[in-house]
């Protein structure tokens, strides 16, 4: 994690040398035509939708489990590790000035399987043991919704800045042959839980275009808060590069970190779930 901040720190520092060098080299021109500006700065409306190929790290904790342990839904139940899905998002600026913007995103893994259990699950009151066939596995939609403002904005260069939310819509289950409370009969029961977890964050971005063509991109978000029943923790970071096609259609390459902790003390839900997603991301972008 911490290579990870650094290496974004030193993608920024670099991205700032280059643009000082390139607005010292404008001053020294006394060119008056006008520059056109990439549409990643200067577009109101982008849109990227595309492939994303995430590893995925999902554990959860269900207050009643055994010694109140993370289940690591990818080790016990042999759960793929990567997969690939869809991923979009949308950015409006919607301010006269182009100043203000708002951004949506969106994805969505899923992973399930059956197996023979090597080790014996409990889960609240119900207690899965050794040799029983389960089925188990989890789906995870991810939204972000963002609220950013310009803090530089020069001709080929942008800094901004703002406030949002990241939604975890969080399904999770195990079903199979099981011994529920005192039971000494086992029968089939299913175990699920289904959450929706809101994780606030406080965000930056980076745009360098060195023309019209080109743009690398960096983003961060972070926080972590606990009011009341709720409490989370979030890092995505995200750095890219654009290369525009045509006047309104451009492809990307990205790079996807996200890694959040989310636990809950409710009646439909008392634990802890933790994530990571990380992998690229190839899009394809309209912009007007």
């Amino acid at each position: 994690m911490k290579k990870l901040i650094l290496s974004f720190i030193l993608t920024l520092i670099v991205f700032s040398q280059a643009v000082y060098s390139q607005e010292n080299d404008t001053e020294k021109n006394s060119a008056t035509e006008v520059k056109e500006q990439h549409p990643i700065l200067s577009k109101r409306f982008i849109l990227n939708a595309g492939l994303f190929i995430p590893t995925k790290k999902f554990k959860v904790r269900i207050d009643g489990s055994s010694e109140n342990e993370l289940i690591d839904f990818n080790e016990k139940f042999d759960l793929d590790r990567s997969e690939v899905t869809f991923a979009g998002n949308f950015m409006w600026r919607f301010s006269r000035n182009k100043k203000w913007s708002l951004s949506i995103e969106y994805f969505g893994v899923k992973s399930n399987h059956d197996l023979e259990l090597e080790d014996e699950i409990e889960w609240e009151d119900t207690t899965y043991p050794v040799g029983v066939h389960v089925e188990a596995g989890f789906r995870i939609n991810m939204y972000r919704i963002f609220f950013g403002r310009s803090i530089i904005r020069k001709q080929n260069h942008e800094l901004g800045g703002g406030l949002g939310v990241h939604a975890m819509d969080i399904r999770t289950f195990i079903e199979g042959e099981a011994f529920v409370g005192d039971e000494v009969t086992p029968r089939l029961e299913r175990k699920s839980v289904e959450v929706v977890a809101p994780v606030p964050n406080i965000g930056f971005w980076y745009f360098y275009t060195p023309n019209e063509k080109w743009a690398l991109t960096a983003r961060i978000d972070w926080f972590a808060i606990t009011i009341d029943e709720y409490g989370g923790s979030l890092w995505n970071i995200a750095p890219g590069v654009k290369y525009q096609v045509l006047k309104n259609v451009g492809l990307g390459l990205n790079y996807r970190y996200i890694k959040t902790t989310f636990k809950a003390d409710k009646s439909n839900w008392s634990g802890e779930a933790n994530m990571i997603f990380q992998g690229p991301l190839f899009t394809i972008s309209g912009n007007l």
